[in-house]
Protein backbone atom coordinates (compact mmCIF):
# COMPACT_ATOMS: atom_id res chain seq x y z
CA UNK A 1 0.00 0.00 0.00
CA UNK A 2 1.20 3.51 -0.83
CA UNK A 3 0.89 5.96 2.04
CA UNK A 4 0.70 9.63 1.05
CA UNK A 5 2.01 11.48 4.07
CA UNK A 6 0.16 14.35 5.74
CA UNK A 7 2.01 17.43 7.00
CA UNK A 8 1.89 15.99 10.52
CA UNK A 9 3.35 12.69 9.35
CA UNK A 10 6.05 14.43 7.33
CA UNK A 11 7.05 16.40 10.43
CA UNK A 12 7.31 13.15 12.39
CA UNK A 13 9.43 11.52 9.69
CA UNK A 14 11.71 14.57 9.63
CA UNK A 15 12.20 14.22 13.40
CA UNK A 16 13.24 10.58 12.91
CA UNK A 17 15.63 11.64 10.15
CA UNK A 18 17.17 14.27 12.42
CA UNK A 19 17.98 11.54 14.94
CA UNK A 20 19.34 9.34 12.14
CA UNK A 21 21.76 12.14 11.20
CA UNK A 22 22.96 12.47 14.80
CA UNK A 23 23.51 8.72 15.05
CA UNK A 24 25.37 8.72 11.74
CA UNK A 25 27.64 11.54 12.91
CA UNK A 26 28.51 9.75 16.14
CA UNK A 27 29.14 6.44 14.40
CA UNK A 28 31.52 8.11 11.95
CA UNK A 29 33.59 9.13 14.97
CA UNK A 30 33.37 5.62 16.42
CA UNK A 31 34.22 3.50 13.36
CA UNK A 32 37.91 2.71 13.05
CA UNK A 33 40.38 0.02 12.08
CA UNK A 34 40.55 -2.69 14.74
CA UNK A 35 36.93 -2.52 15.89
CA UNK A 36 34.43 -5.33 15.35
CA UNK A 37 31.17 -4.94 13.48
CA UNK A 38 29.43 -6.25 16.60
CA UNK A 39 30.82 -3.31 18.57
CA UNK A 40 29.47 -0.92 15.94
CA UNK A 41 26.05 -2.52 16.12
CA UNK A 42 25.92 -2.18 19.90
CA UNK A 43 27.10 1.43 19.71
CA UNK A 44 24.38 2.19 17.19
CA UNK A 45 21.76 0.73 19.53
CA UNK A 46 23.10 2.78 22.43
CA UNK A 47 22.99 5.98 20.39
CA UNK A 48 19.53 5.42 18.92
CA UNK A 49 18.05 4.71 22.34
CA UNK A 50 19.83 7.72 23.86
CA UNK A 51 17.76 9.96 21.57
CA UNK A 52 14.51 8.39 22.70
CA UNK A 53 14.14 6.28 19.56
CA UNK A 54 14.33 2.55 18.84
CA UNK A 55 16.36 0.58 16.26
CA UNK A 56 13.85 -0.12 13.48
CA UNK A 57 15.57 -3.23 12.22
CA UNK A 58 15.91 -5.07 15.54
CA UNK A 59 13.82 -8.27 15.23
CA UNK A 60 12.18 -6.91 12.06
CA UNK A 61 11.37 -10.13 10.16
CA UNK A 62 13.51 -11.75 12.92
CA UNK A 63 16.64 -9.80 11.96
CA UNK A 64 19.06 -10.41 14.87
CA UNK A 65 20.88 -7.07 15.09
CA UNK A 66 20.16 -3.36 15.46
CA UNK A 67 21.55 -2.13 12.14
CA UNK A 68 22.89 -3.77 8.98
CA UNK A 69 26.69 -3.71 8.59
CA UNK A 70 28.48 -4.88 5.44
CA UNK A 71 32.11 -4.93 4.35
CA UNK A 72 33.68 -5.30 0.90
CA UNK A 73 31.89 -8.12 -0.95
CA UNK A 74 28.91 -8.02 1.44
CA UNK A 75 26.14 -5.98 -0.14
CA UNK A 76 23.10 -5.69 2.15
CA UNK A 77 21.50 -7.10 5.31
CA UNK A 78 24.87 -7.64 6.92
CA UNK A 79 24.74 -9.29 10.33
CA UNK A 80 27.18 -7.94 12.90
CA UNK A 81 29.89 -10.36 14.03
CA UNK A 82 33.37 -10.60 15.48
CA UNK A 83 34.84 -9.48 12.15
CA UNK A 84 37.49 -6.85 12.86
CA UNK A 85 37.65 -3.93 10.46
CA UNK A 86 40.89 -3.55 8.52
CA UNK A 87 42.66 -0.78 6.62
CA UNK A 88 40.94 0.06 3.35
CA UNK A 89 37.77 -1.90 4.17
CA UNK A 90 34.73 -0.57 2.33
CA UNK A 91 32.03 -0.49 5.01
CA UNK A 92 28.28 0.13 4.68
CA UNK A 93 25.98 0.97 7.57
CA UNK A 94 22.24 0.70 6.93
CA UNK A 95 20.44 2.32 9.85
CA UNK A 96 16.76 2.41 10.74
CA UNK A 97 15.43 4.79 13.38
CA UNK A 98 11.87 4.75 14.71
CA UNK A 99 10.79 7.80 16.70
CA UNK A 100 7.25 8.22 18.02
CA UNK A 101 6.04 5.76 15.41
CA UNK A 102 7.77 7.42 12.44
CA UNK A 103 10.66 5.83 10.58
CA UNK A 104 13.88 6.92 8.94
CA UNK A 105 15.78 4.36 6.85
CA UNK A 106 19.01 5.26 5.08
CA UNK A 107 22.48 3.85 4.43
CA UNK A 108 25.95 5.17 3.73
CA UNK A 109 29.30 3.71 2.77
CA UNK A 110 32.87 4.75 3.43
CA UNK A 111 36.39 3.45 3.09
CA UNK A 112 38.46 3.17 6.24
CA UNK A 113 41.74 5.01 6.35
CA UNK A 114 44.28 5.05 4.84
CA UNK A 115 41.81 4.85 1.91
CA UNK A 116 44.32 4.04 -0.82
CA UNK A 117 42.42 1.31 -2.67
CA UNK A 118 41.48 2.77 -6.05
CA UNK A 119 39.07 -0.04 -6.92
CA UNK A 120 37.07 0.65 -3.78
CA UNK A 121 37.13 4.38 -4.40
CA UNK A 122 35.71 3.79 -7.86
CA UNK A 123 32.73 1.67 -6.78
CA UNK A 124 32.05 4.05 -3.89
CA UNK A 125 31.97 6.99 -6.30
CA UNK A 126 29.79 5.10 -8.79
CA UNK A 127 27.20 4.04 -6.21
CA UNK A 128 26.91 7.52 -4.77
CA UNK A 129 26.61 9.02 -8.26
CA UNK A 130 23.85 6.53 -9.13
CA UNK A 131 21.93 7.60 -6.03
CA UNK A 132 22.34 11.35 -6.41
CA UNK A 133 21.61 11.42 -10.13
CA UNK A 134 18.41 9.45 -9.55
CA UNK A 135 17.34 11.85 -6.81
CA UNK A 136 17.83 14.77 -9.19
CA UNK A 137 15.00 13.56 -11.43
CA UNK A 138 12.45 12.94 -8.68
CA UNK A 139 9.35 15.08 -9.02
CA UNK A 140 5.61 14.53 -9.45
CA UNK A 141 4.73 12.84 -12.72
CA UNK A 142 7.80 10.69 -13.24
CA UNK A 143 7.65 6.92 -12.73
CA UNK A 144 9.53 4.42 -10.64
CA UNK A 145 10.80 2.97 -13.92
CA UNK A 146 12.50 6.31 -14.62
CA UNK A 147 14.32 6.05 -11.30
CA UNK A 148 15.45 2.47 -11.95
CA UNK A 149 16.57 3.36 -15.45
CA UNK A 150 18.64 6.25 -14.10
CA UNK A 151 20.31 4.09 -11.45
CA UNK A 152 21.21 1.28 -13.85
CA UNK A 153 22.41 3.67 -16.54
CA UNK A 154 24.79 5.36 -14.12
CA UNK A 155 26.01 2.04 -12.73
CA UNK A 156 26.68 0.67 -16.21
CA UNK A 157 28.46 3.87 -17.19
CA UNK A 158 30.98 3.15 -14.45
CA UNK A 159 31.18 -0.53 -15.43
CA UNK A 160 29.11 -2.04 -12.60
CA UNK A 161 26.01 -4.22 -12.36
CA UNK A 162 22.90 -3.62 -10.24
CA UNK A 163 21.17 -6.23 -8.14
CA UNK A 164 17.82 -7.28 -9.57
CA UNK A 165 16.01 -8.98 -6.68
CA UNK A 166 16.25 -6.32 -3.97
CA UNK A 167 14.72 -2.88 -4.17
CA UNK A 168 14.21 0.54 -2.73
CA UNK A 169 10.77 1.23 -1.29
CA UNK A 170 8.31 3.58 0.29
CA UNK A 171 8.86 4.27 3.98
CA UNK A 172 7.95 6.48 6.92
CA UNK A 173 4.94 4.87 8.58
CA UNK A 174 6.02 1.28 7.98
CA UNK A 175 9.60 0.14 7.31
CA UNK A 176 8.71 -1.15 3.86
CA UNK A 177 5.83 0.40 1.96
CA UNK A 178 4.85 0.44 -1.68
CA UNK A 179 6.03 1.25 -4.25
CA UNK A 180 9.04 -0.97 -4.82
CA UNK A 181 11.84 0.91 -6.55
CA UNK A 182 14.02 -1.39 -8.62
CA UNK A 183 17.58 -0.47 -9.54
CA UNK A 184 16.71 -0.98 -13.19
CA UNK A 185 13.65 -0.09 -15.22
CA UNK A 186 11.98 1.16 -18.36
CA UNK A 187 11.24 4.90 -18.49
CA UNK A 188 7.57 5.76 -18.21
CA UNK A 189 6.61 2.50 -16.50
CA UNK A 190 5.82 1.53 -12.94
CA UNK A 191 4.23 3.73 -10.31
CA UNK A 192 3.69 7.42 -11.05
CA UNK A 193 5.07 9.71 -8.35
CA UNK A 194 2.79 12.19 -6.58
CA UNK A 195 3.42 14.70 -3.78
CA UNK A 196 3.43 13.19 -0.30
CA UNK A 197 5.29 10.02 -1.20
CA UNK A 198 8.37 9.26 0.91
CA UNK A 199 10.76 6.98 -0.95
CA UNK A 200 13.96 5.17 -0.06
CA UNK A 201 16.25 4.98 -3.08
CA UNK A 202 19.08 2.51 -2.63
CA UNK A 203 21.40 1.63 -5.50
CA UNK A 204 23.20 -1.66 -4.84
CA UNK A 205 26.15 -2.20 -7.15
CA UNK A 206 28.22 -5.30 -7.84
CA UNK A 207 31.42 -5.93 -9.78
CA UNK A 208 31.33 -7.92 -13.05
CA UNK A 209 28.15 -9.87 -12.24
CA UNK A 210 24.76 -9.31 -10.62
CA UNK A 211 24.74 -12.80 -9.11
CA UNK A 212 24.59 -13.03 -5.34
CA UNK A 213 24.32 -15.53 -2.51
CA UNK A 214 22.84 -15.34 0.97
CA UNK A 215 25.04 -16.41 3.85
CA UNK A 216 24.18 -19.99 4.77
CA UNK A 217 25.00 -19.52 8.45
CA UNK A 218 23.23 -16.31 9.39
CA UNK A 219 20.57 -16.56 6.64
CA UNK A 220 20.69 -12.79 6.07
CA UNK A 221 23.88 -11.31 4.63
CA UNK A 222 23.70 -10.87 0.85
CA UNK A 223 27.13 -11.13 -0.79
CA UNK A 224 28.39 -11.11 -4.35
CA UNK A 225 28.65 -14.66 -5.68
CA UNK A 226 32.04 -13.92 -7.22
CA UNK A 227 33.27 -12.38 -3.92
CA UNK A 228 34.12 -9.14 -5.71
CA UNK A 229 33.44 -5.66 -4.41
CA UNK A 230 29.94 -4.35 -3.81
CA UNK A 231 28.55 -1.06 -2.52
CA UNK A 232 25.23 0.30 -1.25
CA UNK A 233 23.87 3.79 -0.54
CA UNK A 234 20.39 4.87 0.49
CA UNK A 235 18.67 8.21 0.93
CA UNK A 236 15.12 8.96 2.02
CA UNK A 237 13.35 11.42 -0.27
CA UNK A 238 10.06 13.31 0.03
CA UNK A 239 8.22 14.02 -3.22
CA UNK A 240 6.96 17.63 -3.12
CA UNK A 241 4.76 19.73 -5.40
CA UNK A 242 7.81 21.16 -7.16
CA UNK A 243 10.37 18.38 -6.89
CA UNK A 244 11.78 16.65 -3.83
CA UNK A 245 13.49 17.07 -0.48
CA UNK A 246 16.35 14.75 0.42
CA UNK A 247 15.51 14.07 4.06
CA UNK A 248 18.77 12.29 4.95
CA UNK A 249 21.33 14.36 3.03
CA UNK A 250 24.38 15.31 5.13
CA UNK A 251 26.75 18.12 4.25
CA UNK A 252 29.87 16.04 4.79
CA UNK A 253 28.94 13.07 2.58
CA UNK A 254 30.63 14.38 -0.56
CA UNK A 255 33.82 14.74 1.44
CA UNK A 256 33.59 11.09 2.49
CA UNK A 257 33.19 10.05 -1.14
CA UNK A 258 36.06 12.15 -2.44
CA UNK A 259 38.46 11.76 0.48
Amino acid sequence: MIYLKSEEQIAGIKDACAIWKKVRSELLKFIRVGITTKAIDLKARELIISYGAIPTFYQLYNFPNNICICANHELIHGVASDYTLKENDLVTLDIGVTYKGYICDAAFSLILQPNTDQEKKQILKATYAALMQAIEIIKPGIYTGDIGYSIETTANKYGYEVIKDFTGHGCGIKPHEDPSIFNYGIPGTGTRLVPGMVLCLEPMLLTDSDEYVIDKKNKWTVTSKNKKLTCHFEHMVLVTENGNINLTYCEDEKHLINN
